[in-house]
């Protein structure tokens, strides 16, 4: 499999998203807009295949009352190159981390994406 093209408005009963080396063949991972609402973790770990990351607006979009230990962590994908996150996707997460992106090229955020958000970490991007 090598797109993930998830519709929007899918919203699972699930508080975390982990996405790791078991789907490592992903060059694409499309999230459509309004979906993950109440997920308060996200991660990409270990996908080398993976070029392009979207999500949609309003997106992990959470609320004051379940933001606590919420965190958006990409790392460990060789040939990831881009990242875009529509408008106010990640609402209210706490924490946003990029780590070991060695091809990433592009990060777009749009309005409001990470609004309330307090920590931000970008790690061993490009040599």
């Amino acid at each position: 499999i090598e797109s993930l093209i998830i519709a929007d408005h899918f919203n699972p009963d699930i508080s975390s998203l982990i996405l790791n080396y078991s789907l490592i063949s992903l060059k694409q991972i499309e999230i459509g807009h309004c979906c993950f609402e109440n997920v308060n973790r996200f991660e990409i770990d270990g996908l080398n295949e993976l070029e392009s990351l979207v999500i949609g607006n309003m997106s992990f979009f959470l609320d004051e009352n379940n933001r606590i230990g919420s965190s958006c962590v990409i790392m460990n994908c060789d040939q990831l190159s881009e990242i875009h996150f529509g408008y106010y996707s990640f609402f209210w997460y706490e924490s946003f981390e990029l780590k070991n992106l060695s091809s990433l090229i592009s990060i777009q955020l749009d309005y409001h994406a990470f609004c309330s958000c307090y920590s931000m970490a970008f790690e061993s991007m490009k040599d």
